[in-house]
């Protein structure tokens, strides 16, 4: 299992629009094969920054994932509203 967790800081008055593609990609990831959890969630002292945590069952999923349409149309949207680069935190869980 591989849990993610990010955050990303909204440029000044683009925080509506990085929410908006984030509503956009949600649902489409949650239909991915493998795909055990996956959101977007604010953070409640600071309103720019959204967080994310990802629930991916392997390697090959995440994988598969990151080439679908809905993930690139996301991240071009993403990279013209997000403040610099996310930070990202990714964790491997082996049973």
């Amino acid at each position: 299992m591989i849990i993610i967790t990010g955050s990303a800081r909204a440029l000044p008055g683009r925080r509506d629009q990085l929410v908006a593609a984030s509503i956009d990609i949600v649902a489409a990831t949650r239909a991915d094969d493998g795909c055990l959890s996956y959101g977007f969630y604010a953070n409640l002292t600071d309103p720019e920054l959204i967080v994310s945590v990802e629930v991916w069952r392997d390697q090959a999923a995440l994988d598969e994932h990151m080439g679908h349409a809905h993930t690139t149309d996301f991240l071009a949207v993403a990279g013209t509203v997000v403040d610099g680069e996310p930070d990202m935190d990714i964790q491997t869980h082996t049973s």
